[in-house]
């Protein structure tokens, strides 16, 4: 009964794989952005600069999507480099230990005309499932580039879930919300 249940996922997977297109997630059109407040006023911004995924899709049918990323810790850039260096640190990212960042969807489903995304976000050795709207911005064949994918998201997880605590540097009460705000714009080419 295993083997059957384990051939009939395997199965659902490789239809659905093949009833999508394999897109490559392009960096030059791709943003990984992230935002948090500070001592209550400000609002500081980063990015990871370097990342990798797949994006399986048919506009006809959304719901087969698939999203994979790999993000790579120790790119980060909040645009000053001390900062970048504590953030790196075995304070909050360690990224000597846990090198990438990643999101691996599970499932896709409309609610009230939205699009959400189900799937497993590991950051800091941490892995939770979560779920976040998307909009796709669409798809378009363009001469002598490729068939186009764009997609968009914006959500928000609690820092302290991933272990993402800086204890010696922000955890003084006030100093910097729980709270992370993700930004993130997809841009994406068929794979050939």
């Amino acid at each position: 009964m295993r083997r059957i249940a384990l051939l009939l996922l395997l199965t659902c997977a490789l239809r659905a794989h093949a009833e999508t297109t394999r897109y490559l997630i392009r960096p030059i059109y791709t943003s990984v952005r992230f935002s948090i407040v500070k001592w209550g006023v400000l609002k500081e911004e980063g990015v990871f600069r370097e990342f990798a995924g797949t994006l399986d899709y048919d506009s006809q049918r959304p719901e087969l999507a698939r999203v994979d990323v790999v993000v790579e810790a120790a790119s980060i850039d909040t645009k000053d480099e001390t900062r970048d260096s504590v953030l790196r640190s075995d304070d909050f990212f360690d990224v000597a230990r846990y090198k990438t960042l990643e999101f691996h969807s599970s499932g896709v489903m409309r609610i009230n005309n939205q699009t959400f995304i189900s799937g497993n976000l590991t950051i800091h050795g941490v892995t939770r499932a979560i779920r976040f709207p998307a909009t796709a911005l669409g798809t378009r064949e363009i001469k002598n580039v490729g068939s186009l994918a764009g997609f968009e998201t914006t959500f928000r997880i609690n820092r302290r879930d991933f272990g993402i605590l800086g204890n010696r540097w922000g955890a003084v009460p006030g100093v910097m919300a729980d709270e992370v705000e993700i930004h993130i714009i997809i841009g994406a080419v068929r794979r050939r």
